[in-house]
């Protein structure tokens, strides 16, 4: 039964996110903020369930758990985001520290190779086109834009780099992969959600439903380790 607890985190979760996108799309702002971090909280749980049941990679564990904090804290502080202002930068800067954490802990398990960097440049050149291409109002944050595009890329392309890796397993290895590419996608959406021209608000519940579903892939991938 205890290595199944954090089914009951994830379930929740995706009730909250229920929760969450009802609340935004009827205009509730305190239900918004109030379903969004717990939702934030329930990905944090699942995780803390699998780092108590494996000691296994003590150290890819423990900075995969640090990472789910600081989407937490990136969850709320943009939740409490009105107009782009301090509570954006926060947020921003605590998704940069999470992305940062994630792509150490997957490091942990294979090293920088040159394909990756070699591939990095490349996604991070394709968002480079999609952000000077593309119509959006970026109200003087493109250079911070530009540095968080770097950084998710090479999140992205070292999750997809696991993919031939002995440990931890298929499953897990699968569900880090899922977690990076829907990772890239989700802040692609908010990108077109916090800064596109005329974007309906159902851009930014389908964010959610695939950051969401991220996190979810990211923290079942801990309890998966406890079953190899």
């Amino acid at each position: 039964m205890n290595s199944k607890r954090y089914l009951i985190f994830e379930g929740f979760m995706l009730v909250s996110l229920t929760g969450l996108i009802a609340s935004f799309q009827n205009g509730f702002s305190y239900g918004t903020i109030a379903f969004k971090t717990f939702a934030s909280l329930c990905f944090v749980l699942a995780g803390l369930c699998g780092y108590f049941i494996t000691k296994k990679k003590e150290k890819f564990t423990k900075t995969m758990l640090i990472a789910f904090f600081c989407s937490m804290f990136g969850d709320i502080f943009l939740a409490l985001d009105t107009n782009q202002g301090i509570f954006f930068i926060l947020g921003v800067l605590s998704f940069a520290a999470a992305h940062i954490l994630f792509s150490t802990a997957f490091c942990r398990l294979s090293p920088v190779s040159k394909k990756d960097i070699a591939l990095t440049g490349a996604v991070f050149l394709a968002l480079m086109l999609l952000l000077f291409l593309g119509s959006f109002d970026f109200q003087g944050l493109l250079p911070v834009l530009i540095g968080y595009a770097a950084i998710i890329s090479f999140m992205m392309v070292k999750s997809v780099s696991l993919k031939n890796c002995r440990w931890p397993g298929e499953c897990a290895t699968m569900l880090i992969m899922a977690g990076g590419v829907l990772f890239l996608l989700s802040d692609i959406i908010l990108l077109f959600w916090l800064f596109g021209l005329g974007t309906p608000k159902e851009v930014q519940s389908l964010n959610w439903i695939v950051y969401y579903l991220a996190q979810g892939c990211l923290s079942m991938t801990l309890n998966k380790l406890s079953e190899n």
